[in-house]
């Protein structure tokens, strides 16, 4: 017992030490007074405060730099070894929020020989959260709000003469990795500006800006993204991913290992809340391996998973030798369709509906034919029966009628039985609708303005 925790130990403290050597420059912004930003890697490139850049004690991970929209920024001298571009693999991550979202603004830049600048990340209200490099823009599909914290991880990987660009935004791979030309960059660093371009100032702060030498991985990504230095501890990359809909009665649910497990707590249930809080019934069992087959008997579910439900399950990462131990895990999520149709088009309670309308839906779980049903009474559709069943799904009503308020349903036979569909309803172009209160809604008040469009 003694040897394998001491195996453990020494482990730990070695792959602490490589992932703190890969680190070149760890800046936490966590000072209160002065204009050194220090340098906590280790490797003594402390960065300078300048202009209006102000400490803010309240950032996402201690303390940030906050930014007004005028000139201020970090300036962070390149000694050589934070020269990265054209150098190999590297990754740039940081935590950002715009509190005024307005043009571009720039997150960071480099100098280059000329001393002008080469932009690296920066975001914008046309094309989001983006990197360019090799005279070339790379988005991450993701557009900033206002007020909201997002970190970036922007994964370099190179190959001759092409760098290949990786977004992770919130420690989620986001956007098309894209080929772009190699450059050299070996000038100082700035964070929060544009040399060249005054108009760029960002108005937010910055926390946690951090250099590595090589690309990261998916799970490091997520160790940067929680404030680590070393391994990422929680349970990650679900599958199913997390809101996944998943077209089936089982599952084989798997997981990567946090970097510390030896075995794995699991929950899984179909009420958040339970599975969040460990409720009775939701605890699975203890386990080495990171998958789970469910939905079969012998299995957890075993008879089978509902068409229609959501399900939700947490692993919890197992150390008994770590006082950490256990690491509560994130709540994780996917659903089964139901047997109903559902994900109409027009949606329930459209407005202005175009008369030339196909009407389309999403076919229940194992549907294989589909009747639908149209008219301007409730009662009616509800009741109707013996429609001419339609293989795919969708439906050519016709010119609708204009000044209308129409109601449709849609039933299911998956080969055995009919799933009556729900009631939606839609106006065409000139009907009154929106009615508030809406149809059929209780606890009105006594005194109620009516309203409508």
């Amino acid at each position: 017992m003694c040897r394998k925790l001491f195996f453990v130990m020494v482990l730990s403290l070695v792959l602490t030490s490589a992932a703190n050597a890969e680190l070149v420059g760890w800046w936490k912004f966590d000072e209160t007074s002065g204009d050194t930003a220090s340098d906590t890697s280790g490797n003594g490139n402390d960065g300078t405060i300048t202009g209006t850049a102000q400490w803010e004690p309240n950032g996402k991970l201690g303390g940030a730099i906050r930014f007004d929209g005028s000139p201020g920024y970090v300036l962070i001298p390149n000694g050589g070894d934070l020269t990265l571009i054209n150098q190999g693999d590297f990754t740039i991550t940081m935590w950002f929020r715009q509190d005024v979202i307005g043009g571009t603004v720039n997150l960071l830049q480099q100098t280059d020989r000329n001393g002008t600048g080469r932009t690296l990340l920066l975001a914008d209200p046309t094309n989001g959260i983006r990197a360019y490099l090799g005279g070339q823009t790379t988005v991450s599909g993701i557009m900033a709000e206002a007020a909201t914290w997002y970190h970036v991880a922007m994964v370099v990987t190179e190959e001759g003469a092409t760098d290949t660009i990786h977004f992770y935004i919130d420690g989620e791979a986001t956007g098309t990795p894209a080929a772009v030309g190699s450059e050299d960059s070996e000038g100082d660093y700035l964070i929060g500006t544009d040399k060249a371009l005054a108009a760029r100032w960002l108005d937010g702060l910055i926390d946690d800006f951090r250099l590595y030498n090589h690309a990261l991985s998916d799970v490091e990504v997520l160790a940067a993204m929680e404030g680590s230095s070393g391994g990422y501890p929680l349970a990650s990359g679900p599958n199913p991913a997390d809101g996944a809909l998943l077209e089936a009665t089982w599952a084989n649910m798997s997981w990567r290992a946090g970097n510390s497990a030896v075995s794995h707590d699991v929950y899984l249930g179909d009420n958040y809340e339970g599975v969040n809080e460990g409720a009775e019934g939701t605890f699975v069992g203890n386990q080495a391996t990171t998958m789970l087959v469910v939905g079969f008997p012998g299995f957890p579910v075993p008879g089978g998973l509902v068409p229609g439900a959501t399900y939700y399950w947490r692993i919890d990462e197992v150390n008994d030798a770590d006082p950490n131990s256990p690491w509560k895990g994130n709540v994780w999520s996917f659903s089964i369709p139901p047997k109903t149709a559902y994900s109409p088009d027009p949606a329930d309670g459209a407005e202005f509906v175009d008369p030339n309308a196909i009407f389309t839906w999403t076919g229940g779980y194992g549907s294989k034919l589909h009747t639908a049903y149209l008219g301007d009474n409730y009662d009616d559709v509800n009741n109707a029966v013996g429609g001419m069943p339609l293989g795919p799904p969708s439906y050519d009503p016709g010119t609708l009628e204009q000044e209308k308020v129409l109601y449709w349903r849609v039933d299911e036979f998956d080969g055995f039985e009919t799933h009556k569909g729900d009631i939606w309803a839609f106006t065409t172009p000139g009907a009154v609708g929106n009615p508030q209160p809406a149809n059929g809604a209780v606890d009105v008040q006594m005194i109620e303005t009516l309203s409508w469009t």
